[in-house]
């Protein structure tokens, strides 16, 4: 078991290993790259010569100036005040709650003083208003609370409330209050005609004691200048690339040297520590997120130590041509070379990212320059379309010319967005012409060569293999005829199902020639070979059989090595029985136990050894083998019968957990079973009888 660990172990190390040598290697190599010419100047100096921007930048001196203006010319923030409203409505409610004491006394102190006047109980109401809430109201403007009948007076109480809750909803200033109480009080009169001769008294006493309930908020005005200052510096002055900062002989001012600062043109030559931190962090960044992206991507590809180093050099070597590409234009990238190499080996998916994460990498090289950053994302795409088709091979005539293609015109559609001028267009399309076919035709012509060192499942490693010629298909072909035939089917069908469900048709096709080539150990012991009646099985022990039989998975793989066959196809060999068990004999071993009066067998003695479906190809090559060895069994002639009976092996497999990590979904596997149908009735199909 620590055997086991170490020998796992050890893959593991070199990997990282490789990834760590390789990210020193790009941070020293960007570094490098992205020194930019500087000048020895200070504040009062004499320019010597004129300086352009070498990139677009942020005018910091400028941007900070217009910030510091409108932090101070910031408008002052008043805010509703909770509190304010709520003492207002409540100063409400202690009015009226004085008024009905004081009509209760004056009630009472009528029965035995009738000549106590209305007046009398207006002005006891002023004075407790006046010492309880501190604020003044006329007593002539009382007299109607007092007069008011026992039913009126608890309505113009709720209603009087009411306002004023309504009114505390809104932010009333001292400017609008007035305006506000009355259109409250007119609102009033027309909903409550009845009661409007109380309106003027109501709207006396909210005058008086009602306050504008917005205050001045200290510390959201400051954070308002804060939020003024910080909108500018968000949105800085940035100063285009190319613009003449210094004219030759003006003077250095400290509007103009700190512009120098900020694009690191004010050092000397000596190592620059920050430089380096920051593309170390830069770099450190990109690496973390590409590793996410493995990590997640790990389950979907797999490559060999061969191939593993082989994309890692790749990967390097256009960020280190970028060095000395990048004095030559701002265009010239070789980054679509590592595209046209890791979308044959990875697919058009994972060609695609890894491409712009190695543009990345190069991109502060070239100074961040947007248009190069346009036709490459435009250029890795193509390529990666067509570089990463695995369903058919891609010519290398087309490798190279559409995306070469695609490199001019978003040249010139971007030169023509930006109104560049004549010069522009056509350095721009030379050099993007230029760049793309040097990248691709190294590529191309460098496949040969990738070909022999990697064991990978390129298309040009999988036409190979599909040719008759080939040794083990020779073999197959001589040793054992009827498995030979059986695969070419199988062929057929995990072609066309992989071309309905859009997975890599050309990987089935040619998996499903080899996928069998575990049966040239013990040919014979295999139906589809035998040919003079004599079953071996007939003459040896069920268990004996089960061995043989299962062990064609296992022999296969070892052969596959053996012969060196890439990875993908040698999973598939692995998988395409699952660790499913041959029914025949687990049947006929629990017939034999039964007529011995003993119990059922273990079924886990008679699995295959292999592992379920982990793609789709290699679920697709199952069903394939599984439906064509099915057909030939059971003899069905018509293409019903056939769909009835894939649909029933389909079933099995789905309840056995066989397809549970191959990523297929409902929708794939009802179309494998219409390609499997198609086909069956290509083959079932009525011919003309001919007279004997």
């Amino acid at each position: 078991m620590n055997t086991d660990k170490k020998k796992a172990g050890k893959p593991l190390l070199h990997h990282i290993l490789a990834l760590t040598l390789a990210a020193v290697s790009v941070i020293a190599i960007v570094y490098y790259g992205s020194l930019p010419v500087s000048y020895d100047y200070k504040i009062g100096s004499i320019a010597v010569s004129d300086i352009y921007a070498p990139r677009s930048f942020t005018d910091t001196y400028e941007t900070k100036r217009r910030a510091i203006i409108a932090r101070e010319n910031a408008d002052d923030i008043f805010v509703k005040s909770t509190t304010v409203s709520d003492e207002n409505i409540s100063r409400t409610k202690q009015f009226f709650d004085l008024a009905d004491q004081v009509r209760t006394d004056l009630m009472r102190e009528r029965i035995t003083n009738s000549q106590l006047s209305s007046t009398e109980g207006a002005n006891r109401l002023a004075r407790k208003v006046s010492q309880t809430l501190k604020k003044e109201i006329p007593a002539s403007r009382l007299v109607a609370f007092i007069d008011m009948s026992s039913t009126a007076f608890p309505f113009i109480r709720d209603k009087s409330v009411s306002m004023v809750q309504l009114l505390m909803t809104e932010e009333i200033g001292q400017d609008d209050l007035s305006t506000k109480i009355m259109l409250q009080i007119s609102s009033f009169k027309q909903t409550s005609p009845s009661y409007s001769s109380y309106a003027d008294s109501m709207s006396a006493v909210l005058h008086a004691i009602i306050e504008p309930n917005i205050i001045y908020d200290e510390t959201a005005s400051a954070d308002a200048a804060e939020n003024a200052y910080n909108a500018v510096m968000n949105d800085p002055v940035t100063i285009d690339k190319g613009s003449r900062l210094v004219e030759n002989g003006s003077k250095i001012d400290e509007h103009i040297y700190q512009n120098l600062v900020d694009l690191e043109l004010i050092r000397d030559n000596k190592f620059d520590l920050v430089i380096l931190l920051r593309v170390t962090l830069y770099i450190a960044v990109l690496v973390i997120c590409g590793l996410f992206y493995l990590n997640s991507e790990v389950k979907r590809f797999s490559v060999d130590n061969p191939v593993f180093y082989m994309l890692i050099v790749t990967f390097i070597v256009p960020v280190a041509a970028s060095i000395y590409l990048s004095r030559l234009s701002p265009l010239f990238c070789i980054v679509v070379f590592f595209t046209a190499v890791s979308s044959t080996y990875l697919g058009t998916h994972n060609g695609i990212i890894l491409s712009l994460l190695d543009f990345m990498l190069i991109w502060p090289v070239y100074n961040f320059d947007a248009q190069l950053l346009f036709i490459s994302v435009i250029v890795i795409i193509s390529c990666a379309v067509f570089a990463g088709k695995s369903s058919r091979i891609s010519s290398n005539a087309s490798i190279i010319l559409y995306p070469t293609i695609a490199a001019v015109t978003a040249s010139l559609c971007y030169g023509f967005l930006n109104g560049a001028t004549r010069d522009e267009f056509i350095n721009s399309g030379v050099f993007s012409l230029i760049s793309c076919i040097a990248s691709l035709v190294a590529a191309v012509g460098l496949s040969p060569i990738y070909e022999l060192l990697s064991n990978a499942a390129s298309p040009v490693k999988l036409i190979s293999l599909s040719q008759p010629g080939q040794h083990l298909l020779k073999r197959l072909f001589m040793e054992a005829s009827g498995t030979y035939s059986h695969s070419m089917m199988v062929a057929n069908l995990a072609d066309s199902a992989a071309e309905a469900i859009g997975a890599d048709a050309l990987l089935c096709k040619v998996a499903a020639y080899y996928h069998d080539i575990g049966k040239l150990e013990a040919p014979m012991y295999f139906t589809e070979n035998q040919t003079d009646g004599n079953n071996p099985h007939d003459a040896l022990p069920v268990m004996d059989s089960v061995k043989i039989i299962t062990a064609h998975t296992e022999d296969g793989v070892k052969l596959a090595k053996k012969e060196h066959l890439p990875m993908p196809i040698i999973k598939i060999i692995d998988e395409h029985h699952g660790n499913s068990v041959p029914a025949y004999f687990y049947y006929k071993a629990c017939e034999e136990a039964k007529a011995k009066g003993l119990e059922p067998p273990d079924i886990n003695n008679f699995r295959y050894k292999g592992h379920i479906p982990s793609s789709r190809e290699s679920a697709v090559v199952m069903l394939a083998d599984t439906t064509e060895a099915a057909v030939r069994s059971k003899k069905i002639t018509t293409a019903d019968g056939a769909e009835e009976l894939i649909r029933t092996l389909v079933k099995d497999k789905i309840e056995h957990d066989q397809l549970i990590n191959s990523g297929l979904s409902f929708d794939d596997i009802e179309n494998i079973i219409r390609s499997f149908r198609q086909i069956y009735e290509g083959m079932f199909h009525e011919r003309i009888k001919y007279p004997s």
